[in-house]
């Protein structure tokens, strides 16, 4: 070892003591370190921690004085899985590790966070690169032994301590596989910065309504006359009345909206008015279809569905979603099949790249759900294309359109005359001169499809909630701590109106974290102290808050039990100051807690009220099938558990439905569950969240309990459509007379609905038709105002910097824009400018093949710069603008976009010659 090497090393002793667990290298540096010296720094471990043991270890290397144990540290390194640093100290290049630093002090803050929200097996398969083969066997062992919180804050100590560059990548995308929310909190990219962008995120998100996928009344697959389902499907099918009488506009051409109950088989009318469409073309001529499935399952649903109708007619039946689009082209399936069935995003942007140049390519487009045709939901992006082609000149024959829905809606209606103008938009955006309804046979569809009985049962809350009372003061006492930590950030606990065990409270968590998340100070030690502190804090905070709103709506019992697991896992964890503290203060309740929550005077009222219900009901009918939807998936456990322990409940077999994020149902699962709940009588009563009224094919029931659960007339609509056994019923149970005011509120919108519908049908087809017209004139006119009002773009040549070391990189006039979303450089000057290494994860989308990644090519700098790919034949750099800065030549004022749609410059469109010379 040379005397430069022995000097670097104390330089940058202070990274490696951050990085290595000598623990795990000993055993290749036993040539050079005693028996002795080994089990010092074993025990130094296991004493003080690895970053102690780490300085012991340095001590006893800087004194030997044998040749080759420098080498030999190196390569133990390497060996034991260090790559980075092993890196770092051949090169003595440490800016590599110096970058995560912000990644480290962002998840030293959120590890509260982290440990309360993380369940480490699930995402370890996914960091198993960044950590070292002992770390991911110390996870594992302490889950085990531990429990999951426990083997969570092992897993934050060894990412913290990680010395691969990508793991704050990795992270953010296993989080995001396993849909955990901590991925909210977590910015691989941006650190701490642009939180402003996150919140203009987050506030611009639209919900869209999901109606029942509305599968055909005879494609119960699952159901043990399943067989007699399938044979119908191969052979042609009678309809029934009422449904020719929903297909016969459509069948005459016209665009229609068929607005009908769920459970009426409005999917087979699409079939018999698709069929007779295709059938209607003289020889020479062709037909295609687009159906249009919001959700994924709906859509893989109605691919199966119109395959198996249509393939024994002869006709070319093809899906398109995110996974085909990536193997074969969008405008290549369209081209080759008779009837596509697709998310509609994927015409979207097909559109928009130009791939397919407008909606004239289909001869009939459906869309399912079509109450979500407005605002920037995709179905409106793809009717304005057609409105825009319809009002702006004949650019080529339009396709008629067709929409499915179980509900129109009215919106925030008040009045018959507003549900009706609001009804003539949704129709507009449309192009529908039709809405069709069942009129003249609706004694056999009443035969056909039964509507449930509504009922509402208000139930009084307790009259003295003692565990209420604990808990608040609990809260209290948490709340005062936490604004105690810091001056600067006390403010956040004096805000009013956030009463706890409600959702308003769980926003004003959230609220707290985001500030803590950016909350910056001269001396990070500090800043890292107080944030932690807080993340605390609010953890705990958030778990009561759970626990009263468990206590609310079910047993207290589950309440506190729900604390107990919470409290046991944090003392398995690292059980810091703060959390002994929080620990001690409910422990010192528990006991008067329990006993409160054993007391009978303390049931639940809505508790008993339910079992009264049940009681009475599978009394009437022992062979009863119950959907019974609650709000949380705690309240699901909750309730799942109540009725098992109820001996007087005993013929009851609840099964659970759940959604798919991370403490959720997996697809399979879902659907193991409703295929027992439809095959098997034992399964009498499924215990749902709001998944089950938002496309997942359930089978019929007769009885419906929506357990203080409420939504909008559409959602009302669609819950109730699941009872469709005769003689069935739908109870509201509440304790809130605001809850059944709203859903009478539903009842009478969905009165003013139908009557809306009904007038509106009464008008003569010219007066519909140029109402119509007047809203999209007003519309489109609307449209190109806001179009006009966004500035020219920019045509000056401008600099691109690189964003980091701000190195000038190429002038705007070198970029070029590839299918309207992807830049890439032309010139060889560019190829000077940035190094390329192996993409860790090489995958082809559309016409791109990912095969590298692009960095600055400054030693100092290595700042990403975006990916080399493979663009037909071609080879080229795709740029991400977010990597750099804008400068003006002449001014010389820099400007930074997160997005290329934010830089309004005339870009000149990419031409393959230009590379290839």
């Amino acid at each position: 070892m040379t005397a430069d090497q022995r000097r670097n090393l104390r330089v940058f002793q202070d990274y490696v003591q951050k990085i290595l667990d000598p623990t795990y290298i000993l055993p290749y540096m036993a040539p050079w370190l005693g028996d002795d010296q080994m089990q010092y720094i074993r025990v130094q471990k296991d004493s003080k921690g690895p970053m102690e043991a780490a300085s012991l270890f340095l001590q006893y290397l800087l004194e030997l004085q044998e040749e080759g144990w420098f080498r030999g540290f190196l390569d133990a390194l390497f060996q034991a899985g260090y790559s980075g640093l092993h890196e770092a100290i051949e090169t003595w290049d440490f800016q590599k590790i110096e970058k995560l630093e912000e990644h480290r002090a962002l998840l030293r803050r959120l590890q509260p966070e982290f440990k309360d929200r993380i369940s480490p097996l699930d995402i370890l398969p996914d960091m198993s690169e960044c950590l070292i083969r002992q770390e991911c066997e110390e996870i594992q062992q302490i889950c085990s032994n531990k429990g999951m919180m426990a083997g969570a804050e092992k897993m934050a100590e060894c990412l913290i301590r990680s010395d691969k560059e990508n793991w704050p990548k990795l992270l953010k995308l296993a989080l995001e596989k396993e849909e955990n929310t901590f991925s909210q909190l977590w910015c691989a990219e941006e650190g701490l910065k642009d939180v402003e962008d996150d919140r203009m995120e987050a506030s611009s998100i639209e919900i869209f309504i999901q109606e029942d996928p509305d599968y055909l009344t005879f494609s119960q697959n699952s159901c043990p006359h399943s067989d007699v389902a399938h044979t119908s499907l191969i052979s042609p099918l009678k309809p029934r009345n009422y449904q020719l009488e929903l297909a016969l506009p459509a069948k005459k051409g016209k665009n229609t909206i068929i607005c009908a109950p769920t459970g009426c088989g409005k999917t087979f009318v699409s079939l018999l008015i698709c069929e007779h469409h295709l059938k209607k073309f003289p020889a020479g001529q062709k037909g295609k279809v687009a159906f249009f499935a919001n959700q994924v399952p709906v859509y893989l649903q109605q691919k199966s569905v119109f395959s198996m109708y249509f393939e024994r007619l002869g006709y070319k039946v093809a899906g398109i979603s995110g996974a085909t689009t990536e193997s074969v082209p969008v405008q290549q399936t369209i081209e080759n099949n008779d009837i596509i069935i697709l998310t509609p995003q994927i015409l979207v942007n097909s559109l928009k790249q130009g791939s397919i140049p407008s909606v004239s390519v289909f001869t009939l487009m459906i869309f399912d759900e079509c109450h979500n045709t407005n605002k920037h939901h995709p179905y409106n992006m793809i009717m304005f294309n057609y409105l825009d082609q319809k009002l702006g000149g004949p650019l080529g024959p339009l396709p008629q359109v067709l929409g499915l829905t179980a509900s129109v809606g009215v919106g925030d209606a008040k009045t018959i005359e507003e549900a009706m103008s609001y009804i003539c938009r949704l129709c507009a955006a449309l192009d529908a001169s039709v809405i069709a309804t069942i009129r003249e046979n609706m004694e056999e569809l009443e035969e056909i499809v039964y509507k449930p009985q509504k009922l509402f049962r208000k139930v009084e809350s307790r009259t003295t909630d003692k565990f209420k009372v604990i808990i608040s003061q609990l809260m209290k006492e948490t709340e005062f701590l936490a604004k105690n930590v810091s001056e600067e950030l006390g403010h956040l606990f004096e805000i009013q109106n956030r009463e706890i065990g409600t959702q308003k409270y769980e926003q004003w968590i959230v609220g707290v974290h985001k500030e803590c998340k950016v909350f910056q100070m001269a001396d990070k030690e500090e800043e890292s102290r107080i944030c932690k502190a807080l993340f605390l804090y609010t953890s705990h905070l958030r778990r009561y808050n759970d626990a009263l709103i468990i206590s609310e709506h079910a047993q207290m019992k589950d309440a506190l039990n729900y604390l107990k697991d919470f409290f046991n896992n944090v003392r398995s964890a690292g059980f810091d100051e703060i959390e002994q503290d929080l620990t001690r203060r409910f422990e010192e309740k528990v006991q008067e807690l329990e006993s409160i929550s054993l007391d009978p005077s303390n049931e639940n009222p809505k508790l008993k009220d339910l079992y009264l219900i049940l009681q009475e009901e599978y009394h009437v009918n022992p062979e009863s099938k119950t959907i019974l939807f609650v709000k949380t998936r705690a309240l699901v456990d909750a309730l799942k558990n109540w009725i098992e322990e109820n001996s007087a409940l005993s013929f009851l077999k609840p099964g659970i439905l759940t959604g798919r994020g991370r403490t959720g149902m997996t697809l399979p699962t879902q659907k193991c569950v409703l295929d027992a709940f439809r095959a098997n009588s034992n399964n009498n009563i499924l215990i749902v969240t709001s998944v089950a009224d938002e496309g997942i094919d359930i089978a019929q029931c007769n009885l419906i309990i929506l357990y203080e659960y409420v939504g909008n007339v559409i959602k009302m609509i669609q819950t109730r459509g699941r009872g469709r056994a005769r003689g069935s019923k739908c109870f509201l149970l509440t304790s809130s007379a605001a809850v059944i005011e709203k859903e009478q509120m539903n009842l009478y919108k969905e009165k003013m609905m139908d009557e809306s519908i009904s007038r509106l049908q009464a008008w003569d087809e010219a007066r519909f038709e140029r109402e119509i017209q007047k809203i999209q004139i007003d519309e489109k006119s609307i449209r190109d105002r806001q179009q006009k009002l966004k500035p020219a773009p920019v045509k000056e040549n401008k600099k691109l910097l690189c964003g980091k070391c701000k190195a000038l990189v190429c002038y705007t006039a070198d970029v070029r824009v590839i299918e309207d979303c992807h830049y890439t450089v032309v010139g060889n000057a560019f190829k000077e400018h940035f190094v390329s290494k192996p993409h860790p994860k090489p995958k082809s989308y559309g016409s791109f093949e990912k095969k590298a990644k692009i960095f600055c090519a400054r030693q100092d700098c290595n700042h990403d710069w975006g990916i080399y790919a493979k663009y037909n034949t071609l080879e080229i750099p795709i740029i991400k603008i977010q990597s750099f800065v804008v400068e003006d030549v002449t001014t010389r004022a820099q400007t930074w976009y997160s997005k290329w749609t934010d830089f309004n410059y005339k870009w000149t469109p990419f031409a393959p010659t230009e590379m290839s010379q």
